[in-house]
């Protein structure tokens, strides 16, 4: 019941505010408020244009209930952050730790792994969701962001019910995770049917999750339909 609660003020509090994203925040509630603009990149959008440095953001959804890991890139390196779901009677004071920051993690990254990064990343994007797209908290997906040669770039990519044709950056990415957290990744998921939109926010007590839903734009990503 506890958890319940927990799970579901977290997703409210994520779209409270309007705050300007700037990376992953340092504690808990100020990263739920900025959630939704640090999903879209929306402070690395801000930052780019001419001259700006390469910057790129890569955030996997394994469920919003279950896992969330973001990988932040610049300056030659990479910044993992994995967020488990917290389950209250198993609280240590190294859990709640890493429910304050993430398992935090960096590893370097060269120009020559960037590019290749990239390269396969642009491989994958015929399979990005379309604007006006959806991507569901109670399922799988990621999202992407980047500022390369003072351009900014957005891309989601939802896994297909079955859980099939994986994509392949995230294998590429996966070399540089050095969090030591185990991954969440997809498995086949039922259809439950269309959501309503956000608020309000839809709690399935079968499995303990919050729903709610994401839309793809031409610009980045907003809450419903």
């Amino acid at each position: 019941m506890i958890r319940s609660l927990l799970v579901r003020l977290t997703a409210l509090l994520a779209v409270a505010a309007p705050a300007a994203a700037q990376g992953i925040a340092s504690d808990p509630i100020s990263r739920t408020f900025r959630w939704p603009d640090m999903m879209a990149g929306n402070d690395i959008k801000r930052a780019c244009g001419p001259g700006a440095p390469e910057r790129w953001r890569f955030v996997y959804n394994a469920i919003y209930s279950e896992q969330v890991r973001s990988y932040d890139i610049a300056d030659g390196t990479v910044e993992t952050r994995v967020f488990n779901r917290l389950g209250i009677g198993y609280m240590t004071t190294f859990s709640v730790a890493e429910f304050i920051t993430g398992a935090l993690s960096t590893a370097p990254i060269s120009a020559e792994d960037l590019r290749r990064l990239t390269s396969v990343w642009e491989a994958d994007l015929p399979r990005a969701v379309k604007p006006v797209g959806h991507l569901r908290a109670d399922r799988f997906f990621w999202t992407t962001a980047g500022c390369r040669d003072g351009r900014f770039t957005f891309a989601a990519f939802n896994y297909p019910p079955d859980a099939s044709t994986p994509f392949n950056f995230p294998l590429e990415l996966a070399r540089f995770d050095r969090s030591g957290r185990p991954g969440n990744p997809p498995r086949p998921m039922p259809d439950v049917g269309p959501l309503t939109g956000f608020i309000p926010s839809r709690h399935n007590r079968a499995d303990d999750s919050t729903q709610f839903l994401l839309k793809v734009t031409e610009n980045g990503l907003q809450f419903g339909y």
